[in-house]
């Protein structure tokens, strides 16, 4: 898989070329659950803030007024004004004024906190020359937008005039920019909710583009046949499907159905519904519900002690088990 992907406008036309409705199954799923956000004024180019490894969660940091340097991987990515980079499966690294800036950990700054999940770092703050930096902390706790991350590359960049809606994400930015300067009632909501607009951005720009980049789950949402079938078993967990009724739904018998799945998706079909439903189960009960013969119906199953049998063969872990996790990642749909 790529480590980094860089976007012009042009990727944005392959759009045109996808099924609207399996388009819309993806985004569908891209709702992100705010886990912490920060803004920070840096003068000059001698600043550097080393970050911290953050299990299950993405990063994406936006520059909003001047330059910065983000160190990942071993490598350097210059980013300037309206700016944004996109870090899929969160690792450690560093923002710094410039490539010869030396990186301090972060907490070793004078770090202002806001709010439980919003803070401010000010640093040379008498230098002419000022950067401001957005960076948002989020999880995708939906399994299946949980298993798109998992498909992206590394780290996306997204260039101010390459943005899938050119000037509307730019007066995104402006906006995100001004309310970063002030201090305005609510300043701090609207700027976490429009900095999450451009990180989905950048996701969407990568769905645009991913068959350069062999992921087979957005294959075979797109794909015509298949798609469809995704589809119906997403939305409708609780059917008793079988591979024929699957099948008949998109219009394929049920050996060249079961055949193409497989070959498209990378798992068989009752496999991947079984996965998708225990993901599903998981996510809920981390929600907080409750275990019944009505939880376990709307999955497609008739029997609670059934249910629990899969779930633990499927998740590694009872629903006691499982529901008392701090942070215990969702299975692998496509493992």
């Amino acid at each position: 898989m790529s480590i980094c992907v860089f976007y012009n406008a042009d990727c944005t036309k392959l759009s045109l070329l996808m099924n609207s409705h399996n388009y819309n199954e993806i985004l569908h799923y891209l709702k992100l659950d705010s886990v912490f956000y920060s803004r920070s004024t840096l003068g000059g180019d001698s600043w550097g803030i080393e970050l911290p490894v953050l299990e299950n969660t993405s990063m994406f940091h936006i520059v909003t007024s001047g330059s910065c340097v983000v160190d990942i991987n071993g490598k350097h990515y210059h980013l300037r004004t309206g700016d944004l980079v996109f870090i899929s499966r969160n690792c450690g690294h560093s923002i710094k004024g410039s490539e010869e800036a030396i990186a301090i950990d972060l907490f070793s700054h004078p770090i202002k906190q806001v709010s439980n999940c919003y803070e401010t770092l000010e640093l040379n703050e008498k230098d002419k020359d000022q950067t401001t930096i957005l960076c948002g902390i989020v999880r995708v706790s939906h399994p299946a937008g949980a298993m798109l991350i998992n498909e992206m590359p590394d780290i996306i960049i997204m260039r101010q005039d390459e943005h899938m809606f050119g000037s509307m994400m730019n007066e995104v930015v402006r906006l995100i920019a001004r309310e970063a300067a002030g201090d305005f009632i609510g300043g701090e909501t609207v700027i976490t909710r429009l900095s999450d607009v451009l990180a989905i951005q950048a996701i969407r720009n990568w769905i645009d583009s991913s068959d350069s980049f062999q992921s087979k789950w957005i294959k075979a949402i797109k794909d015509e046949k298949i798609g469809k079938a995704l589809s119906f078993i997403h939305n409708n967990p609780g059917v008793v499907w079988t591979i024929e009724s699957l099948g008949k739904e998109v219009g394929m018998s049920r050996t060249s159905f079961s055949n193409k799945f497989t070959e498209i998706v990378g798992d068989s079909v009752l496999n991947y519904l079984t996965k998708w439903r225990m993901n599903l189960a998981a996510m809920r009960v981390r929600e907080g519900e409750s275990v019944d013969l009505d939880f376990v119906e709307s999955l497609g199953y008739k029997s609670e002690s059934a249910f629990r049998r899969t779930f633990k063969k499927i998740i590694g872990m009872n629903i006691s088990e499982y529901r008392n996790q701090k942070e215990e990642p969702l299975s692998g749909l496509l493992d």
